[in-house]
């Protein structure tokens, strides 16, 4: 069963300013998660119900509704900096 991919506003803005060599590379990866939301090398984040798979030097946050088929891409980051609030 596949999941329906949302990407927030936010994330998408966040996205659009990478390096273009990394843009195709991280879609691709995102919209992998629509066949395997929990894929090798994701990560839950503590105090919190979201989830982080890596790709290259960035990082992609994402929450998972089981109930609704539904992912929510929240934030796409080099890693240095997607963790800070």
């Amino acid at each position: 069963m596949k999941y329906t991919i949302f990407i927030e506003r936010y994330a998408q803005k966040q996205i659009m300013k990478l390096d273009k060599k990394s843009i195709p590379v991280i879609k691709k990866s995102i919209a992998e998660l629509a066949d395997n939301p929990r894929p090798t090398g994701y990560k839950k984040l503590k105090g919190e119900d979201a989830y982080r798979i890596r790709v290259g030097k960035y990082r992609v946050i994402y929450e998972i509704d089981d109930g609704r088929i539904l992912i929510t891409v929240v934030s796409v980051g080099h890693r240095k900096d997607i963790y800070k609030s």
